[in-house]
């Protein structure tokens, strides 16, 4: 649920500068007569000085408007964490955008615009990954005062509320929690929302978690980092309850873990991205902790580094990545 007490503070403001925007590819090293010192300011935490080759680029593809995520005035956490590596790495980090829509890959990662997307769901074909560096699951967003206390999808509670879910494109397939409403019959106390908005709507995974603020709908079950995020703006009035499973769908999966990802053969990127990813762990779950992100238990730091080859069931949300 999201932390009693966080300070609203913690939300970026919209005022903040505008990241640089360059289709440089990958880590690249230049001779230079001097190195700049630069520093790794993230938000509650320590500032670490490092020496970065200016000539040294991260080449990174993101959303420009895709909160929590990432934006192109640097304020998601996607983009925080891009940063903390490239400083890790004696780089600097250079953006690609492109709209997180379907074919996100062939368009960005697949096409050289970029070396490295920071965050994509473990086991997605044609990438290599890091091994995972935070998980996360579906969760119901509620009123935490005078709302349903919903304690699953078998809560005869339901049947009686108006429940957000949001549509995510793939013709002809379903989210989990979409399908666990629809095998129960509950298909018709669903609202639908988008899960992306116009170019000039900033924030479109907002608008879900504020209808449940402003009592438009009862509850809305939706990807954890959203539900945390925006959850946090309105205070401690919504709680955010993860969920764990379907007792119908004993093999759908509603967690998932998260991980860097780069091109197939890009070895020596992936291993130098996996050193960073170890060294700066616990700023990364700081991070997360402050965005509200409801976080899994550790992934044991053994798993082998692989270039995945069998896709993971994440429903449609994982079709626009795909082809």
């Amino acid at each position: 649920m999201s932390a009693p007490g966080r300070s609203q503070a913690l939300i970026p403001k919209r005022a903040a500068r505008r990241v640089p925007v360059s289709a440089s590819r990958g880590i690249h090293r230049v001779h230079w007569p001097s190195r700049l010192a630069i520093a790794a300011a993230m938000t509650g935490l320590t500032c670490i000085a490092v020496a970065a080759d200016p000539g040294r680029v991260l080449a990174v593809c993101a959303d420009p408007s895709n909160l929590p995520f990432s934006n192109d005035r640097g304020e998601g956490f996607e983009n925080r964490i891009a940063s903390l590596l490239a400083d890790e790495m004696h780089a600097t980090v250079n953006y690609t955008w492109n709209m997180q829509r379907r074919s996100f890959l062939r368009r960005t990662l697949k096409a050289g615009a970029c070396d490295v997307v920071i965050g994509l769901p473990m086991g997605l074909q044609g990438v290599a990954q890091t091994r995972p560096y935070y998980g996360s699951s579906y969760a119901f967003v509620t009123p935490r005062q005078g709302g349903a206390k919903v304690s699953g999808f078998d809560d005869p509670s339901l049947r009686k509320l108006k429940i957000g879910l949001q549509a995510v494109g793939a013709e002809g397939s379903n989210t989990p929690p979409a399908s666990a409403l629809s095998r129960r019959g509950l298909s018709d106390h669903v609202v639908g929302f988008s899960m992306w908005g116009e170019e000039s709507d900033e924030t479109p995974q907002a608008h879900i978690v504020d209808a449940v603020a402003a009592g438009e709908i009862d509850m809305a079950i939706v990807w954890g980092p959203v539900a945390g995020y925006f959850a946090q703006r309105h205070g401690d009035r919504l709680m955010v309850t993860p969920v764990t499973g379907d007792p119908l769908q004993p093999t759908a999966t509603f967690q998932f873990e998260m991980a860097v990802s780069v091109r197939p053969g890009d070895n020596e990127l992936l291993e130098e991205l996996q050193q960073a990813l170890d060294r700066r762990q616990p700023d990364i779950q700081a991070i997360l902790q402050t965005y509200g992100v409801p976080l899994l238990a550790k992934t044991a730091p053994s798993a082998p580094l692989a270039q995945v080859e069998a896709g993971v069931v994440l429903g449609s949300m994982v079709e626009k990545w795909r082809n």
